[in-house]
């Protein structure tokens, strides 16, 4: 188990470095709190931001909020210390609950391409993964495939350079595979 996770993070912090043999997708359900609470920073922060795309999904919210994601985070993470055995998906129902809803909220149906391409990186990354997770979550899929993410996001980057004024989920929509 830490041997794969070891390969699949590495995946994440050095994707230019990665040879093919390595892992680069994970079925997050497979994940306890002990592997996330062992996660370097960017690739728990990666990591994170993913499985709440997910859980909104599963919650049926289309919001971005930056600051009650670390909120969450940080609750997810207390949950976490406390039962290092269990999912990371049990800590997120756990911890947060379907009732947990922000004051303020950013739908991201409304984010288009120009405003998201204003973002700063971190902001970017975090929304890119957002929206992987909560795609995935449509999809019935729980698996975060690194590899598809890239060309992805690629892709979509691309498209929104030349479409300002297009939705991001639009841009997803059309370049997304």
């Amino acid at each position: 188990m830490r041997r794969r996770w070891i390969i699949l993070f590495a995946s994440f912090i050095v994707p230019a470095f990665a040879s093919e043999a390595l892992a680069t997708t994970v079925d997050v359900r497979n994940i306890t709190c002990s592997d996330y609470l062992a996660m370097p920073a960017a690739p728990s922060s990666k990591f994170s931001a993913w499985m709440t795309g997910w859980f909104s999904y599963q919650s049926r919210r289309t919001f971005v909020d930056f600051d009650l994601h670390r909120t969450n985070v940080a609750s997810v993470r207390g949950w976490c210390q406390s039962n290092p055995g269990a999912s990371v998906m049990v800590g997120l129902e756990k911890s947060i609950g379907v009732s947990a809803v922000p004051d303020a909220t950013l739908d991201f149906n409304k984010i288009t391409c120009g405003t998201w391409l204003k973002y700063a990186p971190d902001d970017q990354d975090f929304v890119r993964y957002f929206m992987s997770g909560y795609y995935n979550a449509a999809a019935n899929s729980s698996v975060l495939d690194y590899d598809r993410l890239q060309r992805n996001s690629s892709a979509v980057a691309a498209y929104c350079k030349k479409n300002k004024s297009r939705t991001l989920p639009t841009a997803i929509q059309n370049r997304a595979s």
